[in-house]
């Protein structure tokens, strides 16, 4: 289990953490705010109305608000004749939208390579090629019935949204404190789990033929 989640993140997880990184560390608080406002409120929305629903109202809204913000400037020019100090949608105009070809080719390659690789893992593992790796695997699906049985996979999601904008933050501005705490519970971890695999026998390797 361990390694399929490592073959997911090398998938462009982190990659994809990391290109809004000033985002999530509140570099730009207005910016921030409204890119987690709106996904936590459409997330909150999903939970209780359909996703066609939930993208109509929200495409709607996002018209709407374009719209009133071109009335309001059109009336500042043209009648009040005063200068609009900052065009929001401005910035949304700048922005390049086009995704080049060839990026999109390397995506679709890199993505079909992980792809295979999670699936030659994940058969190995079911076919129980290797006892100490699949017993793991086996251990973190019977974590994942408790976990499924104490939420859903949208409750997953909104904590992960919130952790996301929360728990870096906080461990930059207390990351004195926390670092200590972290590497006892990382020492008393791998104490533990060291104990716990050593009980367990290992395969022995196939003897070589001549």
């Amino acid at each position: 289990m361990v390694r399929v989640v490592q073959i997911s993140i090398e998938m462009g997880l982190t990659k994809f953490i990391m290109g809004f990184e000033s985002t999530y560390l509140w570099e730009d608080p207005i910016q921030s705010g409204v890119i987690f406002g709106s996904v936590f409120a459409s997330l909150i929305s999903i939970c209780y109305y359909s996703l066609i629903s939930v993208c109509a109202y929200g495409s709607l809204t996002a018209l709407l608000a374009v719209l009133s913000l071109k009335v309001y400037t059109y009336v500042m020019v043209t009648f009040l004749k005063k200068e609009v100090p900052c065009n929001p949608l401005a910035k949304v105009a700048e922005l390049n939208l086009e995704i080049p070809e060839e990026k999109i080719s390397s995506i679709a390659n890199n993505a079909s390579t992980k792809l295979n690789a999670t699936l030659l893992e994940l058969r190995r593992l079911f076919l129980v090629e290797n006892m100490l790796d699949s017993i793991k695997f086996g251990l973190s699906l019977w974590v994942l019935t408790y976990i499924g049985s104490w939420f859903n996979a949208m409750t997953l999601v909104l904590i992960s949204w919130a952790g996301l904008f929360t728990i870096p933050k906080v461990y930059i501005l207390n990351k004195a404190q926390i670092d200590p705490v972290l590497d006892k519970v990382k020492a008393q971890f791998d104490e533990i789990s060291g104990k716990v695999f050593a009980m367990i026998p290992q395969a022995k390797p196939a003897e070589k033929t001549e």
